[in-house]
């Protein structure tokens, strides 16, 4: 049955219907960098037309099921981590 690999008999008599609804929950998870990609063109396309009046962005106009778990908090690193980082950076730019 095309994309997932089974044949069409296994597909309509011999498998579940919880296992179908897995398989395409499995599909479309993994096409979430594609999904995001369409909605960026497709808003940027929108912006460059009528501009963004409402001021939503891509995530407020079309949003996806991993919007939610995106956060904001931002990791902040001590100022010994990033020297520890420009001293391995130094050493692999001189070793090249």
């Amino acid at each position: 049955m095309g994309e997932i690999g089974r044949d069409r008999r296994e597909y309509l008599y011999e498998m579940s219907w919880r296992e179908i609804l897995l398989i395409i929950r499995g599909y479309r998870r993994r096409n979430v960098l594609l999904y995001q990609l369409q909605r960026l063109t497709a808003y940027g396309a929108l912006f460059a037309m009528s501009g963004d009046k409402q001021q939503k962005g891509p995530e407020g106009w079309i949003p996806l099921y991993v919007d939610r778990y995106i956060t904001e908090d931002v990791p902040v690193i001590s100022e010994e981590e990033e020297k520890e980082m420009l001293e391995e950076i130094a050493a692999l730019n001189k070793t090249e």
